[in-house]
């Protein structure tokens, strides 16, 4: 099993590994946070999602939080030296009590860290002040933005040294901020109107079978077959030839490594829009006939994504069934870090879904994950057997993979 593994690399070559990680950082550094979505299937352990606008911080254990807040110190005082005030920039869910308690916490942990933090809204950049309450009644106010020359401040006279993006921009770049002097991470450049997820797997695609030459694994083990295919028309039934090629495709690479492996279960597929989040633009499929059948309902679902952006294009990636349950239900571990570096972790749940299916849907929950070291963590304590460093490793991984995404090579313009 993958988790034995891990755990015999890390008693036998931990700090081969711990160099191996530290020179791939220096060829490309981080982005300041990352969340990465695994599947654990028992075999195999791969990352499907890598966030680099992460919510859900609330979610994480108090020992979590005090490591995350140490990193931010760390990453800014080396990067960032001079600064001692930072502006966040949410996104728009002024209504969603659970992202407020994540901003809410953001903010206590660079408070944590020695620097003052404050929101400064989208929404409100041409109104007032937004007062909010979160999910724990912590009071939040969000700013409008006010900009002067290339200097953007917030209304009540807050001057940020340092912009943090916590709006993953599916909607495009904010015009507000482009040309800044301040410092805006992460980049514009790599908000979900631009960025791809076959980009960002064909970087983990490399970086994985680097990873596993050099400690004696099989790729395939940390990673999951993917194809993208571009120009579909969901509504208009156009591209769906090429989509049903690519589920093929994938597919009949996933039947030979199951062979390979003694699997007896069929493989199955997620087709995904290729940029956006929120588990919107997901279905399943188990075969290229499926692609030509699906209804005037499903077609409907994958056309649209968040805030009403069309989606054209695709990706289709390998489905790997969850082993992991928590209360009963099934399962996915979801790793956070703070530029690279794993500081704590949480389990996405969803009780209306099987071990196959997309989890990041209706029903779904979060629980709280203690690392092996937390012996006291409260409500966090909820799941047993945690394997929060090889979940950590595989993470990396996808940070470091997000780092590489290049966008220039792939012809995908701002």
């Amino acid at each position: 099993m993958i988790l034995d593994t891990f755990k015999q690399l890390s008693e036998t070559r931990h700090d081969d590994i711990e160099r191996w990680l530290s020179a791939r950082r220096k060829e490309a550094s981080p982005f300041f946070y990352t969340s990465v979505d695994l599947r654990h299937s028992g075999l195999r352990l791969a990352p499907v999602d890598t966030n680099l606008f992460p919510a859900g911080f609330n979610n994480l254990s108090p020992a979590a939080r005090v490591r995350a807040s140490k990193v931010i110190a760390r990453l800014l005082a080396e990067q960032y030296p001079s600064v001692k005030n930072v502006l966040i920039i949410p996104e728009n869910h002024t209504r969603n009590l659970a992202y407020l308690e994540n901003l809410a916490t953001l903010l206590a942990l660079f408070a944590d860290a020695g620097v003052e933090a404050q929101l400064g809204s989208l929404a409100a950049a041409k109104g007032e002040p937004i007062a909010l309450e979160s999910l724990s009644g912590a009071a939040l106010t969000e700013h409008p933005l006010v900009r002067s020359g290339n200097v953007i401040a917030l209304e009540n006279g807050f001057s940020p040294e340092l912009i943090i993006m916590n709006n993953d921009m599916t909607a495009g770049s904010p015009e507000i901020l482009e040309g800044l002097t301040q410092p805006v991470i992460p980049p514009l450049g790599m908000g979900w109107y631009r960025r791809r997820k076959s980009v960002h797997f064909c970087a983990y695609k490399k970086l994985a079978e680097d990873f596993a030459k050099e400690f004696s694994l099989d790729p395939w083990l940390l990673s999951a077959e993917f194809h993208r295919c571009g120009t579909v028309d969901f509504k208009e039934r156009e591209g769906l030839d090429c989509l049903a090629k690519g589920v093929e495709k994938v597919l009949a690479a996933a039947r030979e490594k199951h062979k390979q492996y003694g699997i007896s279960e069929d493989p199955y597929v997620f087709i995904k829009a290729d940029s956006g989040t929120y588990g919107m633009g997901i279905m399943t499929v188990r075969s290229a006939d499926e692609v030509f059948e699906m209804n005037k309902k499903d077609r409907n679902k994958m056309n649209v994504i968040k805030e009403g952006a069309r989606v054209s294009e695709v990706i289709i990636q390998e489905g790997i069934p969850t082993v992991d349950v928590v209360s009963e239900k099934v399962a996915e571990p979801m790793v956070y870090m703070i530029d690279g570096i794993p500081v704590g972790g949480m389990y996405r749940v969803n009780g209306q879904r099987d071990a196959l299916g997309n989890l990041n849907a209706a029903g779904m929950e979060f629980t709280g994950m203690c690392d092996e070291e937390e012996s006291n963590c409260g409500k966090w304590k909820s799941v047993k057997g945690c394997h929060f460093g090889a979940y950590g490793l595989v993470a990396a991984l996808a940070a470091l993979a997000a780092a590489r995404e290049d966008y220039d090579v792939q012809g995908i313009g701002i």
